[in-house]
């Protein structure tokens, strides 16, 4: 505001001539204008507080939202290349950025600009061409200073931001495996790590404080030689009375509210410049293409069928690139009901196979009809609501056993899942649980043994009603009795659905309505258990290996001594 130091210029004339006293209605009214303005000035730096502190979490939660479902939508093999705790940290990083930008263009800029308005005016009416010279060289001088400033800090703002999101990935890795680290006792190992990560990001930071040093430095160099060069100017005319001692303390307090807020404006710039790199990672995420919107709507209006699914495919291949080759020309028809195995060597591009189906990937040929529509024409959403996956891999939150199974269906409740959980044969485990389905499992489930996750993922697809289930290896690392207790979940789920099996257990899938044999990617074997053993191909040799295996663990098993 330029009210107050007019208001004070008036004052200090009025006393320094020996003007009325003290008490006098000229001297209340000058001091009221004074004070007030000075309360008014603070009131609106309240507000701007007040709107600041509202937009920002309004920039937080916005941001952070679209930017979080937008990661959620990337591709699969976006998250497969990248580190969670790396993305945490990005979208964190971003956030800062964004909130950096927003609080110097509500605190900073704006208000800066009002203020030079009125100062500047309120100058060029009162004084000489000389201070007006000053003051362009010092606005000059000040541009100059933070350009340099901002070419010199944005690499190594952009290194500590580099580094932070390394360590936050760092972190959340060692921390999402500590069971394993713990195991092998490699606790040093991990600590040495970490710290010399951090003594990166502290080598960055080290960096990036030394240059904004130097550019403080070199900016009060400015404000030194500026004011100085002003008040001396003022000095020389207050002594040859053309300027009066109100005039040279107007001069003073107008210098003070231009310089500090073009410093102001010139460290909201650099900070700004610093808010652009930590959020040139996450735009950076953003600007990646997503796989699909997962509430696009279904062009094809009509509910899917009830039912059991049938999923055909139709000479489709995938590769990863130009030299991994996974699948080839791969055709085979599941029916509605049908039961299909599918196994073979590691690398043989099962995993592959199914991915493809919930499209984490896309075929680079052929294609693959559910229900005899190309799935490709299907939104993402409509797709998946329609398959179930239980994976190897149990991916289970820090939640209640309820809520990790209401994961398949928004809006369940408790009768629904407690009627999926029964499909998946968990009700004797509940059973004996105190808080029955409201039990915490853990950070990814690590209070529930192998085959209880297992259920609990059995459960989760049971609830989702799907058409089509695929079991991908979900029983190859458990006991047989504990693999017994899954298959018999498992069976209850697949009775009113069409199932795929992966598995490398090749009794799993000995009872199948048709067994695909995969190797290098091709199809090279297909029929029924007994079918394929009276060929005596790969998958007989496959067979008869399992059982050697077999016979050689239970001869070690005889052969121990007693204890």
């Amino acid at each position: 505001m330029g009210f107050a130091p007019l208001a004070l210029k008036h004052m200090v004339d009025l006393l320094a001539e020996g003007g009325p006293p003290a008490g006098s209605g000229q001297v209340l009214t000058l001091v009221t204008l004074y004070v007030g303005a000075l309360f008014v000035q603070r009131l609106c730096e309240q507000a701007q507080t007040y709107a600041y502190g509202h937009g920002e979490q309004r920039l937080t939660r916005r941001l952070g939202s679209q930017a979080f479902a937008h990661m959620l939508a990337l591709p699969l093999r976006f998250h497969l290349d990248g580190k969670s705790g790396a993305l945490a940290q990005t979208l964190s990083e971003g956030v800062l950025g964004a909130r950096l930008i927003l609080m110097h263009v509500v605190l900073t800029v704006a208000p800066v600009l009002v203020q030079l308005g009125v100062a500047g005016a309120v100058m060029g009416a009162l004084f000489g061409i000389q201070t007006g010279v000053v003051l362009l060289v010092a606005l000059g001088a000040y541009a100059g200073v933070f350009a340099w400033g901002v070419l010199r800090l944005d690499s190594p703002a952009r290194g500590f931001s580099a580094s932070q999101i390394e360590v936050g990935g760092a972190t959340a890795d060692s921390l999402m495996n500590v069971e394993a680290i713990k195991a092998f006792t490699a606790e040093r190992r991990f600590v040495a790590r970490y710290d010399q990560i951090l003594g990166q990001r502290e080598g960055q930071w080290r960096l990036f404080l030394w240059r904004r040093l130097e550019n403080g430095v070199a900016v009060s160099a400015v404000f030194a030689l500026t004011v100085g060069a002003a008040l001396l100017i003022g000095g020389r005319d207050v002594a040859a009375g053309q300027l009066t001692l109100g005039d040279f303390v107007l001069l003073n307090a107008y210098l003070l509210q231009i310089l500090r807020p073009l410093e102001m404006l010139g460290f909201a710039v650099r900070d700004m410049g610093q808010g652009l790199a930590y959020l040139d990672n996450l735009l950076a995420i953003l600007r990646r293409a997503p796989e699909g919107e997962p509430d696009e709507p279904d062009p094809l209006p009509a509910p899917p069928p009830d039912g059991p699914a049938e999923l055909v495919f139709e000479d489709v291949s995938y590769a990863f690139g130009p030299d991994r080759q996974t699948l080839r020309a791969v055709s085979f028809r599941a029916p509605p009901r049908a039961l299909i195995g599918i196994v073979g060597p590691s690398g043989a591009g099962k995993s592959s196979l199914l991915r493809l189906i919930l499209r984490f990937y896309e075929p680079t040929q052929g294609r693959i009809l559910l229900d005899g529509r190309p799935i490709s024409e299907f939104p993402l959403a409509s797709l998946r609501r329609q398959i179930a996956l239980v994976s190897q891999d149990t991916i289970l939150f820090n939640d209640t056993i309820a809520q990790n199974i209401a994961v398949a269906m928004e809006g369940a409740d408790e009768a629904a899942i407690a009627r999926a959980a029964a499909v998946a044969r968990l009700s004797d485990l509940l059973a004996n649980l105190p808080e029955g389905l409201q039990t915490q499992v853990g950070e990814r489930g690590l209070k529930l043994s192998g085959g209880e996750k297992q259920r609990v993922s059995i459960a989760r697809a049971a609830l989702k009603g799907a058409r089509l289930v695929i079991f991908d290896e979900a029983t190859a690392a458990l006991d047989t009795a504990t693999e017994r207790a899954v298959w018999e979940a498992m069976s209850g789920l697949a009775q009113e659905a069409t199932t795929l099996v992966v598995t490398h257990r090749l009794s799993t899938v000995a009872g199948a309505d048709e067994i695909l044999v995969l190797d290098q990617g091709v199809i090279v074997e297909r029929g029924r258990h007994e079918d394929l053993l009276a060929e005596g191909g790969l998958y007989a040799r496959l067979w008869r290996a399992q059982d050697r295996e077999a016979a050689d663990i239970a001869a070690k098993v005889d052969l121990a001594p007693s204890p």
